[in-house]
């Protein structure tokens, strides 16, 4: 088995930025690392910014993403394929976010997210990014991952319910909820905002 996948790793290596993610599987499920080394280059950005989204915190989010690598890096030869690769890491990294949080509830605190007084020093874009950061922490844990699932990494709701674990009738119902709050929760820290001024 070594023998071929040293035989194999460099026919792989000269196409690997080409290779579907069920290539890729397969290849690492035999052993070869640079096939492992190509999922991470295409996902980590995905999933550490996933786990930021939920977690709101850049170390949390790396430390999230990197085991969920590692879980990805030693279940790969027992992975069946019945979902896309993506979705499968998704899960993980969602299912590692849900434990994450469950484990410590410290939620940052709109005090925080303010704009600061000197309107010069933060452009509107950031203040609304902060903002949207805000209110995706304030929602409830089984809402803000399928929003963020659909808007952010563009999942379809087939996608999503196998991600979560979910049938596909709760996706579409969550997704419609979760909409609805993120938009009072967006309102209502829009006029605190106007509030303060």
């Amino acid at each position: 088995m070594e023998e071929a996948v040293r035989h194999r790793a460099p026919a792989l290596e000269g196409r690997l930025s080409a290779a579907g993610d069920a290539e890729l599987v397969a290849a690492c499920a035999e052993g070869a690392p640079e096939a492992f080394r190509e999922l991470l280059a295409r996902y980590r950005r995905s999933a550490v910014t996933l786990a930021y989204q939920m977690l709101g915190d850049v170390e949390d989010a790396e430390d999230v993403a990197q085991e969920a690598f590692v879980r990805v890096f030693l279940a790969i030869p027992r992975f069946r394929g019945q979902a896309a690769f993506s979705t499968w890491l998704y899960r993980i990294v969602t299912n590692l976010c849900l434990g994450n949080r469950r484990r410590s509830r410290a939620a940052m605190e709109l005090e925080a997210m303010r704009e600061p007084r000197s309107a010069e020093s933060v452009s509107r874009s950031v203040t609304e990014g902060l903002l949207a950061r805000q209110v995706l922490v304030d929602m409830p844990g089984e809402l803000r991952v399928i929003l963020l699932l659909r808007e952010q990494e563009g999942l379809s709701y087939q996608e999503i319910a196998e991600t979560v674990g979910v049938p596909l009738g709760t996706v579409r119902s969550r997704l419609s909820k979760a909409r609805v709050v993120f938009r009072s929760l967006w309102n209502q820290c829009l006029e605190v905002g106007e509030e303060e001024q």
